[in-house]
């Protein structure tokens, strides 16, 4: 019997409920409630009740594999019970060719492959479907208490009670359980000696930057639009709209298959949420979409119930984590169970958010140690940054060329990504939620520009200006006036607000493609209203 199992002290309906997008990977048969089981060689894949799998077969029709998750691949979704790759499992370089599939596709999901006697596990690029392993045991699992047959050990690196009261990580790979290691995502594990191995990015991979940025933004669009198209299409989907740059993003390249989207909507938790769904509305209405404002006061959970979720999220989760607020003040109930939410996690390399310091500083070690939020900022010291040093250079001994030349950028994807929403959204039962721009190929494209440049957004101004001048034209959060009844009253046209950067993103635009007409035109010269509608 699995931890999760034995530690379950509710119905087992409502185990399947909590546990119904993770899996067990194990040599043995688990009877786990509700839980589907497939085979890949010599092992079993269990997996929940709502987590989409599907079979594996290469283009002669043999089965290699078996995916878990959502997941777009170069020719669209991949789904159904079965799954034809245009792969030659039997070929000497067919892990070479796998790795190159993986690397394209993109979502939420992992792989288990058998070929030539070897067995591997592969997960997205930040592991956001979860993804833990016991080296002893011989197993993987979404979270923790999947993945012991056995009571915790407790790790001496974790403190619970920081976790539990402060808000504190458990990062650098560790669980709460001593021997339970959380996978590198850019590592594929060996099932056979249970060791990871880095297969991205390649040694020959190029981060360099863009000879024409405005290629990339395209290329960019193009691929992030069509796996939301792709997603869509297949599952009810819901998008969050706020005020910040990472989902007006997502808008933009929403934009043509908004109609295929059930939900734009934004939490109200608090004032400043409050203003993110002011900007959000506004969003919504000039692409003529309907908002959804799912306020805390419109919802109430009984404190039984609000316990109750606390509970099963530690232990869907395998650590005593808070749950995110929408999930204790009701708001996440405001749209229908199983729905698949879209997160911009990703987009926000494209603002380079963990590159603070200049690259002379990056062998520098504590301050990206704290970066990783183990303890609060204000709570940490160097007994942390020493008692989690040998871990730090571990992990930045791992990284090739390539991965070194943005080795900032790989610190917040490998290591902080895969300890918050790599732990926090398996545990999330209400939703699925994923990003459609968690794909290696969109990742490589969003380095490639200089690190100045994504640090001032530069990225993020441009594709919204070139693709959605319309959404352009509405405020960012940090440009938005602090009275949301003065907001309102701009009635549609917000010029003074956001010229400045309009007009620093279309002289860019214009000057990379001198032949051809600005997709909008200075402010100076039509009005901010009109540039929307253009």
């Amino acid at each position: 019997m699995l931890e999760a199992q034995r530690l379950w002290p509710y119905r087992p309906r409502l185990f399947a409920k909590a546990f119904r997008y993770q899996y067990v990977v194990s040599r043995q048969v688990e009877q786990i409630h509700s839980f589907a089981r497939r085979t890949c060689g010599q092992w079993h894949i269990h997996s929940g009740k709502d987590l989409p799998a599907c079979t594996l077969h290469d283009a002669q029709g043999r089965q290699f594999g078996v995916l878990l998750g959502i997941a777009v691949g170069p020719a669209g979704l991949l789904s159904g019970p079965q799954q034809h790759l245009p792969l030659d499992s039997t070929a000497a370089d067919f892990w070479n060719h796998l790795e190159a599939f993986i690397t394209d596709t993109a979502g939420r999901f992992a792989i288990i492959a058998e070929s030539g006697g070897q067995a591997r596990f592969y997960t997205d690029p930040v592991a956001m479907i979860g993804a833990v392993y016991d080296p002893l045991a011989r197993g993987v699992a979404a979270s923790p208490l999947l993945a012991l047959d056995r009571p915790v050990v407790p790790n001496p690196k974790v403190d619970l009670d920081t976790v539990e009261n402060h808000g504190g990580k458990i990062s650098l790979f560790h669980t709460a359980d001593k021997h339970v290691r959380r996978l590198n995502p850019n590592c594929y594990l060996d099932l056979r000696t249970f060791r990871e191995h880095r297969f991205w990015p390649r040694e020959n991979d190029s981060l360099d930057a863009p000879a024409d940025p405005v290629e990339i933004y395209d290329r960019i669009y193009a691929q992030a639009s069509f796996n939301i198209g792709a997603i869509a299409a297949a599952h009810p989907t819901a998008l969050p709209v706020t005020g910040g740059q990472d989902s007006r993003l997502l808008m933009t390249f929403a934009k043509p298959h908004a109609g295929r989207i059930r939900h734009y909507f934004s939490h109200i938790n608090n004032y400043a949420t409050r203003r993110d769904a002011a900007i959000g509305g506004i969003l919504c209405q000039r692409l003529n979409l309907r908002h959804e404002p799912l306020d805390k006061r419109d919802f109430s959970l009984p404190e039984a119930e609000v316990e109750k979720r606390r509970s099963i999220y530690h232990l869907t989760t395998g650590a005593p984590m808070p749950p995110p607020l929408e999930h204790l003040n009701g708001t996440a109930n405001g749209l229908p169970e199983n729905t698949v939410i879209l997160r911009g996690h990703q987009t926000d390399l494209l603002r380079a958010v963990f590159v603070t310091r200049p690259q002379g500083l990056w062998d520098v070690i504590n301050w990206q140690i704290r970066k990783l939020l183990i303890v609060p900022s204000n709570m940490f010291g160097p007994e942390t940054a020493a008692l989690f040093r040998d871990d730090f250079t571990a992990w930045q001994r791992s990284l090739n060329t390539p991965a070194r030349s943005k080795a900032v950028d790989f610190l917040f994807l490998e290591v902080y990504y895969s300890s918050t929403i790599g732990a926090v959204f398996p545990g999330l039962w209400q939703h699925f939620y994923m990003s459609p721009f968690n794909s290696r190929n969109l990742i490589a494209l969003s380095l490639s520009f200089a690190d100045k440049h994504r640090v001032e957004s530069v990225p993020v101004f441009d594709i919204i200006e070139r693709f959605a001048p319309q959404l352009s034209d509405v405020p960012f959060d940090f440009e938005a006036p602090a009275d949301l009844d003065s907001l309102h009253g701009c009635e549609g046209s917000y010029g003074p607000m956001t010229r400045a950067r309009r007009l620093a993103a279309i002289k860019r635009l214009t000057r990379a493609l001198p032949d051809q007409a600005s997709q909008t035109r200075p402010e100076e010269e039509q009005p901010a209203a009109a540039a929307g509608t253009a």
